[in-house]
């Protein structure tokens, strides 16, 4: 199951499938034109909320869409273990 989020600061919500199209849109015309972006998300409950982004005050806004396989990570045993 692919898990696709949106993160602004300390803070992360999920995106719901429906509206991965939509949020990566709103938040693209926010950053670039310098306005308030009303994104339909999930809380870490799975709760639907409504965030909004100010794109004038925004540095940056991570949009991880989970779209490439994520790498294994394989545990070498110790030398002489």
């Amino acid at each position: 199951m692919s898990r696709k989020r949106v993160i602004i600061g300390q803070s992360e919500w999920a995106i719901a499938e429906a509206d991965v199209d939509s949020v990566v849109s709103l938040v693209k015309s926010a950053l670039a034109e310098g306005t308030v972006a009303e994104l339909p998300l999930q809380d870490g409950a799975g709760r639907a909320v409504t965030v909004f982004v100010n794109g004038k005050a925004s540095t940056t806004v991570v949009l991880d869409l989970d779209r490439d396989p994520r790498p294994s990570e394989i545990s070498k045993p110790p030398i002489g273990g």
